[in-house]
């Protein structure tokens, strides 16, 4: 448990995730087939469709949880997480990182 709240622990609140440095240097790809590396999606699926609703969210909420600076950039595009930001569903922490650091997000969801 987290002594200072009283609440079980949590991978989530001690992993360093990673925001974006800028949107604009998002250049990642918009449409087609991606393939993960294997240190983002090392023990499942690989392969998403950029085109589909479901593969788009999903590939997103790996990446952003998973991804380094590095990962950001070449896979992740910033006009895509503005247009779709409201729809996609990263953990809480992911979220209120990325919506401090780029108040237009959390502006584009409401």
């Amino acid at each position: 448990m987290n002594a200072q709240r009283g609440a079980p622990f949590s991978y989530a609140d001690i992993w360093p995730y990673v925001v974006a440095e800028s949107l604009d240097e998002l250049r990642g790809p918009v449409h087609g087939v991606v393939t993960l590396p294997h240190e983002l999606a090392w023990s499942g699926r690989r392969r998403f469709d950029l085109d589909d609703p479901y593969d788009l969210g999903a590939f997103y909420k790996i990446v952003l949880e998973e991804g380094r600076q590095e990962h950001l950039r070449t896979l992740l595009n910033g006009e895509v997480l503005r247009r779709h930001w409201s729809e996609f569903v990263p953990a809480r922490r992911v979220r209120a990182l990325w919506e401090k650091a780029y108040p237009e997000l959390r502006r584009a969801a409401a």
